[in-house]
């Protein structure tokens, strides 16, 4: 069973979701918290699979609770509930290691398709934002001498999945593809995650455009 925690100071968003996670079944609510102090706490005990994160808490803004989140639940998935999308923000959140964003004005079915594309390690962002995102991701001089160290770390297999997600390929679609299991792809996710040191498939994606390992423009 797929664990859920909330961070959101709106008590009537947080009954609504956990009163939907509760009927699906499929998903165990474990707890919610109004502010950052509380939600720490919360994630440090509960350790959720997926982390549902408002960004306007009371005490502060919700991305300064997520390195906190990495480092004490490396393995919790965190989703940013956001009413907007604007782009240096996003850009910020995947550098610190959200897993992906989640309009809240999405509907019921959308919720619950994007908690299981987040478990599934996919990546949870429409597809012209991606782009656009990562046509905006600066190169430098200095990051472009890395390119050669990074390209030898990765094996054949893992940089052609990673041209996968950056076309935003689901793992599913990628195993059909090169034929290979779903099992196989996440393994190769997971190692070339490891290998460029990120925490999700979006951080990966970025942190290879940045690096020229991605051409974002093709």
């Amino acid at each position: 069973m797929i664990t859920v925690a909330i961070v959101e100071d709106h008590q009537i968003l947080v009954d609504a979701i956990e009163l939907m996670l509760r009927m699906n079944g499929e998903f165990k609510f474990v707890g919610s918290a109004p502010n950052l102090a509380t939600g720490y706490e919360m994630v440090r005990h509960a350790t959720p699979d997926i982390l549902l994160l408002d960004i306007n808490l009371p005490d502060g803004n919700g991305y300064e609770l997520v390195p906190k989140v990495v480092e004490t639940s490396p393995a919790t998935h965190v989703v940013v509930l956001t009413s907007y999308t604007d782009e240096d923000t996003i850009l910020r959140a995947i550098d610190i290691g959200v897993s992906g964003f989640l309009p809240k004005s999405a509907s019921l079915s959308d919720f619950l398709d994007t908690l299981h594309k987040v478990v599934e390690d996919e990546i949870v962002m429409p597809q012209n934002l991606l782009i656009g995102l990562l046509r905006r991701v600066p190169r430098s001089r200095a990051v472009m001498r890395r390119e050669e160290t990074l390209w030898e770390r990765l094996t054949p297999r893992e940089y052609e999945i990673l041209m996968c997600l950056a076309a935003g390929k689901s793992g599913s679609t990628i195993a059909e593809e090169l034929n290979i299991a779903p099992l196989t792809v996440r393994t190769h996710v997971r190692n070339l995650m490891s290998k460029l040191g990120v925490h999700s498939r979006l951080e990966a994606v970025a942190f290879g455009v940045k690096y020229g390992l991605i051409d974002a423009y093709t």
